[in-house]
């Protein structure tokens, strides 16, 4: 067969003329693919990119925030903006707005190509825009090189500064007044736990056996003993357990379950169901309860709680793992000792009026003169004066010697 091919061509030179031609144009179509190829080969061996885009909310959002922190970045003259919220619990700007948050406008460059050095390396973005049934935003951001180790770079560090604007703020969470679960109220600043001053070794003793509590799940199932923790904080008004709470929940990245006996929506079926169903990572706070019951008596008729509704749901919150439950109260003997038993109660500490030490340490935080702090707590009686009182006049004074005398009437 191939050689009647053979002489058929021979034969008709204009058929062979045709088949030259046929097989030139292949070659040359094939040909002008080569650039375009060799460019690809060259990107793949020598160019590292990194593509995200709108879908994954999470990383996009992140990743454009971060752009705003790299001045380079912030000097291109085709830029795109989007307003970052702060306090996102709110469902509303303008109740955020009513509760002082205040949106930031984040820069990052616009839809098209740039290219710019960043920490030193020369690098390119491609941002693009899709308009369909929905917007995709996609980004590409490519740089020189077969490691990947800058962009992953890029992306850690990115993902740092979201964390970092993220857990500057404690999540505080109420009770919804519409269902049997909680609601994150607002966004709290976080309280640095050396800003508080307790008794020598208290704040210590009270940080390392809540370190020791999420160290131990596993010991916990070994030994077939639910997972949670309580904690009783009591002492007279201004001795800062609500403060002491809120700066353990900064410390350890915590959030905070506030919860109110007195109100009218706390019923025996709703804590049941609210501390049975607590977010993770959170302490419960149940704040003053001798002010709901005294004894096992409601200290006031309007309370719906019945006293047996709130030491079951006490007991329901042991079925939830890694619980965290503080009760604080000024008059401890007007709770009944079933409500803080063993097993329920974990831990106890009294927080008093202040001591030597915790006048010496308060009077440090406002005036940095290490003489005059331990002359005002040799001057200054101790238990008789609240951390909250001394705050409160060392605040209003300007100078040592002011701050010495609102002490010696």
């Amino acid at each position: 067969m191939l050689e009647a091919l053979q002489q058929m061509l021979a034969a008709n030179q204009f058929a062979a003329g045709g088949l030259l031609l046929g097989a030139l144009g292949l070659l040359a179509v094939w040909m002008r693919d080569i650039p375009g190829k060799f460019a690809g080969w060259a990107r793949h061996f020598i160019v590292t990119s990194l593509a995200f885009d709108n879908r994954d909310d999470l990383m996009f959002a992140t990743l454009v925030e971060y752009m705003n922190a790299k001045d380079v970045l912030r000097r291109i003259n085709n830029f795109t903006v989007r307003g970052v919220r702060q306090t996102e619990s709110y469902t509303s700007l303008a109740d955020e707005l009513q509760q002082g948050g205040r949106p930031q406008p984040y820069l990052s460059p616009g839809e098209g190509f740039h290219i710019f050095m960043l920490d030193g390396r020369l690098m390119w973005m491609k941002r693009e825009i899709q308009v369909a049934t929905s917007i995709l935003e996609k980004i590409t951001l490519s740089t020189f090189g077969r490691s990947k180790a800058p962009l992953e770079a890029f992306i850690h560090a990115a993902m740092d500064a979201r964390m970092a604007r993220e857990l500057n703020k404690i999540a505080i969470y109420i009770p919804s007044s519409y269902t049997n679960e909680w609601s994150r109220a607002r966004l709290g600043n976080n309280r640095k736990l050396a800003s508080i001053v307790l008794k020598s070794g208290q704040k210590e003793a009270i940080l390392d056996d809540l370190n020791r509590f999420f160290a131990s799940r596993l010991r916990y199932e070994d030994l077939g003993i639910p997972w949670r923790r309580g904690y009783l904080l009591f002492g007279p008004p201004g001795t800062g357990k609500t403060s002491l709470v809120t700066a353990l929940a900064s410390e350890l990245m915590l959030n905070v379950c506030s919860l109110s006996l007195a109100s009218p929506n706390v019923s025996d079926e709703k804590i049941g169901n609210l501390l049975s169903t607590v977010p993770a990572r959170s302490i419960v706070l149940l704040e003053d309860i001798d002010s709901f019951f005294r004894r096992r008596e409601k200290a006031d008729a309007s309370i719906k709680l019945s006293y047996s509704g709130f030491i079951n749901a006490l007991d329901g919150v042991a079925s939830h793992e890694g619980s965290v439950i503080f009760l604080t109260t000024n008059h401890p003997e007007l709770i009944d000792e079933a409500a803080i038993r063993s097993g329920r109660v974990d831990f106890r500490m009294e927080l008093t009026n202040c001591d030597t030490h915790q006048l010496e340490r308060m009077f440090l935080k406002f005036f940095a003169d290490a003489d005059a702090a331990r002359r005002f707590a040799a001057a200054t009686p101790a238990g008789r004066w609240s951390p909250a009182q001394v705050q409160e006049r060392l605040l209003k004074s300007h100078s040592v010697e002011e701050a010495l005398a609102q002490f010696e009437a």
